[in-house]
């Protein structure tokens, strides 16, 4: 058998090599979980945008007139599930943005495009 033997200074530059694509590596994972939270986050406004308006449209004549209290009450409670909703499962909107955005985060930090 042959014996290699490696330089310090080869073995610390191929160190450093790992150590660069790791960090790399890890920034594209961070990049890509802070995305998928905005996009989620755009589902729960979108969401909560089409519940208003759905809202409106419904008559507002009963028997009794809604407070002012009680409309803000409202839009708080639509807000925090349309949130929950998204969160969730949600209809599919946000991770078909997810997937769409994150074809632009390169994980080697190329910059022509090039996996």
């Amino acid at each position: 058998m042959e014996n290699i033997a490696v330089s310090p200074i080869q073995f610390q530059k191929t160190l450093r090599s790992i150590d660069n694509k790791n960090e790399q590596q890890l920034a594209a994972e961070l990049e890509k979980k802070k995305l998928k939270g905005a996009c989620k986050d755009f589902e729960a406004i979108l969401l909560n945008q089409i519940l208003g308006e759905m809202r409106q449209s419904v008559p507002d004549d009963g028997l009794f007139q809604k407070s002012y209290g009680e409309k803000i009450y409202q839009s708080m409670l639509d807000e925090e599930m349309t949130k929950e909703w998204a969160h969730g499962k949600g209809t599919g909107i946000g991770e078909l943005l997810y997937q769409q955005l994150s074809r632009a985060i390169q994980p080697n930090g190329g910059e022509d495009g090039q996996s």
